[in-house]
């Protein structure tokens, strides 16, 4: 393969990590991602048929549409920022109430839409009350929400106007444009019908999908455990995971490592990369303390046969003394001097990438995928800048 060929297949694998990492895409949204999937779109689509995915276009918008397999969706770990419910329900409204903006319009505006629909006979949407400001934040933060899908672009930058809006429910708030084709693709009928009403399948049609299903779950979930599958599924990726990473490698120019208690997929360590891929540790006290409590809490627990390691809430609260005794002096303030604060840190940061699961007692399990975090080596400069 010669350099120019092996640059246009690495593109293209960068344009398919980004499509999944922003399966919206618009020039407005990312100008350079969307040059080159609309470059690639050809092979981004073979990569996307081979995972199950649809690769649907509208005007000069494109997303990758996530087709429920048998109803169920391959869910990676839950971001601690995600939209709230709430937030997702006043979201929808707000795209639905776009649909009737055939020309710029304000927040404001906005605002008396959502309020006429949520409160219209029939809609099972709890009311949006506007003279509320807690409500007004939301919406704002709703019409955030479809500015980062290409849905809305904003047209003002007076930020002034918008604080006015949202804390005193004065003025106009922001003016917006409505992009048509990132609408229709948002709120593609097909695609609801897929999410909200799944066919029924029997064990033989679920059967059929499992490849499918593997490569799902190595494209979009930190880990692949064994012991995390039923054990059909299990004896099946354990026998096709060179066929797995051959594909993978194709799609992503990764690399599935491969452990005795499963799978990973690594991309590339690469400048430009993705946002697929957790930006962690950084240097920040939060994330040095939780990859400190991994190791601890690795060596501390009972290991399973899986090779997950299980600790009570006691263990754990002994392993946040040790760390503290061993490295508080380094700790920020609220580390320092807000009790709890370590345990919570850490909790929140290894959950969100997949490593821990946190019982409704206390108890951790740790992942057999935090041994890949085993004996860091972490410099302490000083007491203000932690890294590793």
């Amino acid at each position: 393969m010669n350099t120019t060929t092996s640059a246009i297949e690495k593109e293209a694998q960068q344009a398919f990590l980004g499509l999944l990492a922003q399966p919206l895409v618009t020039p407005a949204t990312n100008r350079i991602l969307h040059r080159h999937v609309l470059r690639h779109q050809r092979q981004i689509t073979d990569h996307a048929r081979r995972a199950g995915y649809r690769v649907q276009r509208v005007g000069r918008a494109v997303r990758l549409i996530r087709v429920p397999i048998n109803g169920q969706v391959t869910a990676p770990p839950r971001p601690a920022g995600a939209p709230g419910r709430r937030l997702l329900a006043l979201t929808c409204c707000l795209a639905a109430c776009c649909e009737e903006v055939s020309a710029t319009v304000t927040l404001q505006q906005l605002s008396d839409m959502v309020r006429d629909l949520t409160g219209a006979a029939g809609v099972t949407v709890t009311g949006y009350d506007p003279e509320q400001k807690p409500q007004r934040r939301l919406l704002r933060d709703a019409a955030t929400l479809l500015a980062d899908w290409g849905v809305l672009r904003r047209r003002t930058s007076d930020e002034k106007m918008l604080l006015d809006w949202t804390e005193e429910g004065s003025g106009p708030g922001a003016g917006y444009e409505v992009d048509r084709d990132a609408l229709l693709l948002m709120t593609s009928p097909d695609v609801l019908a897929a999410a909200l009403h799944p066919p029924d399948v029997d064990a033989e049609q679920f059967a059929a999908t499992r490849t499918v299903r593997q490569l799902r779950a190595l494209l979009e979930t930190p880990a692949v455990v064994y012991a995390e599958l039923d054990e059909h599924d299990a004896d099946a990726l354990r026998k096709a995971r060179g066929l797995r990473t051959s594909d993978l490698a194709q799609m992503t120019g990764g690399t599935v490592e491969a452990r005795a208690e499963g799978l990973v997929l690594a991309l590339p360590d690469d400048p430009d990369r993705q946002p697929t891929v957790a930006d962690w540790p950084r240097a920040r006290a939060s994330d040095w303390v939780a990859l400190l409590m991994a190791d601890l809490a690795g060596r501390h627990g009972a290991r399973t046969a899986t090779g997950a390691v299980l600790l009570t809430n006691a263990q754990v609260d002994e392993v946040v003394d040790d760390l503290v005794d061993w490295r508080g002096d380094y700790m920020s303030k609220d580390q320092k001097t807000v009790p709890g604060t370590v345990r919570t840190d850490a909790e929140t940061i290894l959950t969100e990438l997949g490593l821990l699961q946190v019982g409704f007692d206390g108890s951790w399990t740790l992942s057999p995928v935090a041994g890949r975090y085993r004996d860091p080596d972490i410099t302490l400069i000083d007491t203000t800048e932690p890294t590793r």
